[in-house]
Formats: structure tokens, C-alpha cells, sequence
């Protein structure tokens, strides 16, 4: 069953993060019952450095599977990554991570690897900067001796909230990143996502916010780097550097602020996952997908929050 239409392909898709217990083929199935066109999987337990190990006979079935369904794949690291901090320890741990997902990515057809960056731990940004670049091209360079191919879908490094120290927060953290990654052999690209900029300053939800934002993506040259990103809707207010996701429309950036995103023509070629709790608190669901692809078409939402 072909999930994705012909007939819409200059509009972005609309997918979510799903859950992957059970097997490969039950984050396929749960994709598919919440009507989602791009599907977001852990490589293994978010919360754990272990990664699952899977036989070529699984990978093969669920790439079978995702080309059947039409499903763009993308694939998120673990949580406890930090390559931008001063642990040598923890950053070796992190680039292994990280090369881990980039094999599981390489063998299951995804079109990108999202991984945070981490915390400079309050070393600055140019103590983090060589870190983050050494921990991705290592990354790069293990995977692809590990999968016999340097053709590696990309690294993508994800926008944080700005708290803790966290790398990325703004246009200029992310366009830096991407400067010291120039010319190097690994393919790299950028996630950005809508609650974390939010909470780290940037008012979406205004046409003078986005259009700054859009602004500074452009100068900083990161505009065509961005590959993917997260529509959530934030649960706590503007600047408060803290990383709370919402269910769209039930948060402080609101639907119209998200509508605003998805239908902006600077990233109408990008792909849209959400990360969000669910009606249900069991994550993404087939409301939140509906609401994502009415604000793609430009359809009537109402402004105030859905019950």
C-alpha cells in the first residue's frame, strides 16, 4: 500500500517518531494507523548505551515493508549522546553511538540520522565546536568500515532548547557547527525542531519571529542544510530554555504559530515529524497527523485547543 500521492509531492510530508516495540514491523503498522507518510524509530532504548541487535532477515523485512508503505524513514539516536562536552569518555561512548545508528540507518534505507549534540557543560562554544566535529567524522568513519560503504545517509544535528548549555540553540550555534564540518568527507545536514527553538528564544508563533529566524538561516547558510523538522508544539513559554513538547495546538506556540511553519515556502521540501505526547500520552497519534496535514493543505483549524 502506497501511503504518499503523486499528486502532493511539492508539499512536505507529515509523520511522526513511533514506537518500534515488538519488532521492526509493528513501528510500520503503527505508522500506518495513524496515517503518518514519514516514520522516526530509535535504533534501540533511547535511555540505554546498548544498542538492539537485529538479523539481516528483520532488516530486510522492514525495509521491504517501509518500501511497500511509501514510509520515509529517519532514524534518532539514543539520548545520553553528548559529543560537544569535555569527557573524552563520554564523548567515545557518544561517537560510537552515534556510528551505531548510522549503521542501523545504512542497512534499513533512512534518509538521515537526528542525534543531539550535546553540552559543552559551560566550556563555551568554541571548546564544543572541534569536539562535535571529531565525534561525527569518527562516527562517519567507523560505520562506514563497519557497513564495506562510505555512502552513509547524513548526520543530522538537532536545534536544542538552550538549557544546560546545550549546543545549537540558535542560527548562529547551528550555522557554526556547520562551518567546522565543511569540507569534511562526512555527509552532515541540520533537524530543526519547533518547541526547542521556541523555548530557546525564537517566537515562531509571530510573522516577524519566523521570518527572522528564516533570516538567519540564510546568512548563516544553514537554511539549505535543514533535512527534517520536528513540528511540536511547546509547553512551556518562549525563552525558557526548557524542552517540554505539546500536543499541536495545546501549547504555547499554537496552531496557528505551527501552520505558519509547515506552509512557509523555505521548508516546503522538508519532511515534518512529531514528537508529541498524544491525546493518550502514548505518543504521536492519528489527531496530532490530522492537524499537521490540515495546516499543510491551509485548512481551517480552529484557534483555540482541541479537546
Amino acid at each position: 500500500m502506497t501511503l504518499v500521492s503523486p499528486s502532493r509531492v511539492s508539499l512536505p510530508r507529515i509523520g511522526a517518531q513511533v514506537s518500534a516495540a515488538g519488532g521492526l514491523l509493528n513501528a510500520v503498522a503503527r505508522a500506518i494507523d495513524i496515517g503518518a507518510e514519514v516514520v522516526q524509530v530509535f535504533s534501540g532504548n533511547p535511555r540505554q548505551w546498548r544498542g538492539y541487535v537485529y538479523s539481516e532477515e528483520q532488516l530486510e523485512a522492514f525495509r521491504l515493508a517501509l518500501r511497500e508503505s511509501g514510509l520515509l524513514l529517519f532514524v534518532h539516536t539514543i539520548y545520553l549522546i553528548n559529543l560537544a562536552g569535555p569527557d573524552p569518555t563520554l564523548r567515545e561512548r557518544s561517537t560510537q553511538a552515534l556510528a551505531g545508528s548510522l549503521v542501523f540507518a545504512s542497512r534499513t534505507g533512512a534518509a538521515g540520522v537526528v542525534t543531539h549534540v550535546g553540552s559543552h557543560r559551560g566550556d563555551g562554544i568554541d571548546a564544543a565546536l572541534p569536539r562535535v566535529r571529531e565525534g561525527v567524522l569518527r562516527a562517519q568513519e567507523t560505520a562506514a568500515a563497519l557497513c564495506g560503504t562510505a555512502d552513509l545517509p547524513p548526520s543530522l544535528l538537532e536545534s536544542s532548547a538552550g538549557g544546560g548549555h546545550t549546543v545549537g540553540r540558535d542560527p548562529t550555534e547551528l550555522g557554526l557547527m556547520m562551518e567546522s564540518l565543511a569540507g569534511s568527507s562526512a555527509p552532515v545536514g541540520l533537524c530543526l525542531d519547533t518547541a526547542h527553538l521556541f523555548a530557546a528564544g525564537v517566537a515562531l508563533n509571530t510573522s516577524d519571529g519566523l521570518g527572522s529566524l528564516i533570516a538567519a538561516l540564510t546568512t548563516t547558510g544553514c537554511l539549505d542544510a535543514v533535512r527534517l523538522i520536528h513540528l511540536n508544539d511547546s509547553r512551556t513559554p518562549l525563552g525558557s530554555h526548557a524542552d517540554r513538547h505539546e500536543n499541536l495546538g495545546e501549547g504555547e506556540l499554537g496552531l496557528a504559530g505551527l501552520a505558519a511553519v509547515v506552509q512557509h515556502p523555505a521548508f516546503r521540501c522538508s519532511p515534518f515529524v512529531l514528537e508529541v505526547p498524544g491525546l493518550d500520552g502514548h505518543g504521536p497519534d492519528a489527531e496530532n497527523i490530522r492537524r499537521a496535514q490540515a495546516m499543510r493543505y491551509g485548512s481551517a483549524l480552529p484557534s483555540t485547543p482541541i479537546p
